[in-house]
């Protein structure tokens, strides 16, 4: 079983000029406007806030929730990569750039200031005025080989040449928007977190007509669990079914929005059978996203839930 962390992923896409906070909570760092800006360009500063650890519940992530598994990120216009670096929050700057595209739009890495609760990370988007969709994929693992930045033993990485992307997605999402040229208002980007582990809980056996009640938790690649905001998994719905029929009856499962809270959800099972049996609980989910996103990315199991995300064997006792 793959194990990794997830949850929805905010990402903030604020105008040059505009102003943030920093620290633990919602972000978005201020970058000083040009003196004099082109006025067929735009400059934006994106941010992005990787909390330290999970926050318990929806209001006190609000409004921006990301994974504290995240350690690689990519950034796309269209289906045009722009960037991708590692993130290293214990270093200074933080982001260890692997590939950052040339031409009139591009990305470059800033730095992670570390707060209380979470760390904020920035990028600057230069870009052309008129109209673009912009997209991010988060990744669980380390791209392009384990490189600590300031390493003096090293290799140089190759920046203008794409990585190959290893690991399983944690979450993705995008956005369109018509930059002008000189300050843009501020956007946003919701990532919706990729189910692709289900953990189960409570009791395993029942007795002939006894209810029994079963829990379970939907997480990402990085085995931490998919909550608000982000209200939507991007690879769902997740169903749970029982097999083989006749042995139990259940309200089978399927779910679109992750829960609120962190903690296990639960359904109700009745052994039915007098002559008992055992079946097999299923936890499911898509094996692609459900939006069809400008990258146009070719998913298989290697960067993606492979649609089964585990089951669970549960015995009735006969009568």
């Amino acid at each position: 079983m793959k194990t990794m962390r997830s949850a929805a992923l905010v990402l903030t896409l604020a105008a040059v000029g505009c102003s943030g906070g920093s620290g633990g909570g919602a972000s978005a760092l201020s970058v000083p406007a040009p003196a004099n800006p082109a006025p067929s360009g735009a400059t934006m500063s994106l941010a992005i806030s990787i909390p330290s650890a999970p926050a318990p519940s929806a209001a006190e992530r609000s409004p921006l929730y990301v994974s504290d598994g995240t350690m690689a990120l990519a950034v796309y216009d269209g289906s045009t990569l722009l960037y991708a670096g590692n993130i290293f929050l214990g270093t200074s700057p933080a982001f260890s750039t692997l590939y950052a595209k040339s031409g009139s739009t591009t990305v470059a890495p800033g730095d992670c200031i570390r707060g209380n609760l979470a760390s904020t990370c920035t990028l600057t988007v230069t870009t052309t005025a008129g109209p673009h969709t912009f997209g991010m994929t988060a990744y669980g693992e380390l791209q392009g080989g384990v490189v600590l930045p300031g390493d003096q033993k090293r290799t140089v990485l190759d920046t203008g040449t794409p990585p190959t992307f290893t690991g399983l997605i944690l979450s993705e999402g995008e956005f369109s928007m018509t930059a002008v040229g000189g300050n843009n208002p501020a956007q946003t980007i919701t990532l919706l977190g990729v189910a692709d582990i289900a953990q189960w809980f409570g009791p395993q056996t029942a007795s002939f007509n006894q209810t029994a009640t079963v829990g379970y938790a939907i997480q990402d690649a990085r085995s931490g669990q998919i909550v608000l905001p982000g209200n939507a998994y991007d690879n769902g719905p997740v169903t749970i079914t029982a097999s083989p029929s006749g042995i139990v009856t259940m309200t089978p499962i399927s779910q679109s929005t992750p829960p609120s809270i962190n903690g296990s959800q639960t359904f109700d099972i009745k052994c039915t059978s007098s002559n008992g049996g055992i079946v097999t609980f299923t936890a499911s989910a898509g094996t692609h996203p459900n939006a069809n996103y400008a990258s146009g990315l070719t998913y298989t199991s290697s960067n993606y839930s492979n649609g089964t995300l585990s089951t669970r064997s549960f015995r009735c006792f006969g009568s």
